[in-house]
């Protein structure tokens, strides 16, 4: 048992990474893992300086294995995450979703030329304002305007990427790897996706070599016309991604205009 094909998803956390991972695991094609570098099973398994074989042996014992974090089990049974029902046996793409460990992308992209990633990117104020108001995200002790820049409250380890300086760094290397690897780094705005969400995804599943069943066009519906409470839940109104615009402090929203007006990640603030 053994995939063919293997890709990525990745993101700064509250990017909309879960739901556009929801959307590929739509795939009967798809076999679908959560952060195996963050799951019990592999923790510590890679680092800088890794060879290929170590990526090989991590994601081959990440496509078959049963743990339930990497399977978002308990996401499943509480509703948040969907259930779908037709699988192949033996799916033949592995797509493995992550948003710590982004100081080991570039080095994965070197030594997995064949995987293909996609970067999806937020409104930095959305990333933000998603993050500050999940209760499991952000403890609720901690001071939003204290922590929002840093993501200090939140940083507790190894390949921890939290805060608008993080948002900036990553990406700006997820804006440079578009360029250099443009066959296998692709970036999608989470802003876009959400509003021309079978368009995006019939793109997407084209540059994957997948093909858009009727239960990848299920989910989509459902999981823009349903709404399941929970941090984590890939059930929610599209509404949503404009909240931080009443929402998000005012002094915050500030900082982050007048910092990346006139740079490249400006095209983000759209």
């Amino acid at each position: 048992m053994m995939y063919q094909r293997v890709a990525a998803i990745t993101g700064m956390p509250r990017s909309g990474t879960s739901w556009i991972g929801q959307v590929v695991d739509s795939s009967p094609e798809v076999r679908y893992k959560m952060s195996p570098l963050f799951s019990y099973e592999f923790k510590n398994q890679v680092r800088e300086g890794a060879t290929r074989q170590d990526w090989e042996r991590v994601l081959r014992g990440a496509y078959s294995s049963e743990n339930e974090f990497m399977n978002q089990t308990e996401r499943r049974r509480a509703g948040e995450y969907p259930t779908f029902e037709v699988k192949q046996a033996d799916p033949p793409l592995l797509v493995i979703k992550y948003n710590r460990f982004q100081n080991l992308t570039e080095e994965m992209l070197a030594l997995l030329p064949e995987l293909k990633m996609l970067a999806v990117v937020r409104h930095p104020c959305g990333a933000m304002h998603s993050w500050l108001t999940a209760p499991k995200e952000f403890p609720p002790d901690a001071n939003p305007l204290e922590h929002w820049r840093s993501g200090a409250a939140k940083k507790s380890g190894y390949g921890d990427f939290f805060g608008f300086d993080d948002w900036c760094s990553v990406t700006r290397l997820h804006l440079r790897l578009s360029a250099e690897r443009p066959q296998q780094f692709r970036i999608v705005r989470y802003e876009t996706f959400v509003d021309d969400a079978e368009q995006q995804t019939r793109s997407l599943f084209d540059w994957l070599g997948l093909e858009y069943t009727e239960q990848t066009a299920r989910f989509l519906r459902q999981s823009q016309m349903t709404s399941v409470p929970g941090d984590y839940s890939v059930f929610r109104s599209p509404a949503v991604k404009d909240r931080w615009r009443s929402e998000l402090q005012p002094e915050i929203q500030e900082v982050i205009f007048s910092e990346l007006e006139g740079t490249e990640l400006a095209r983000f603030l759209r």
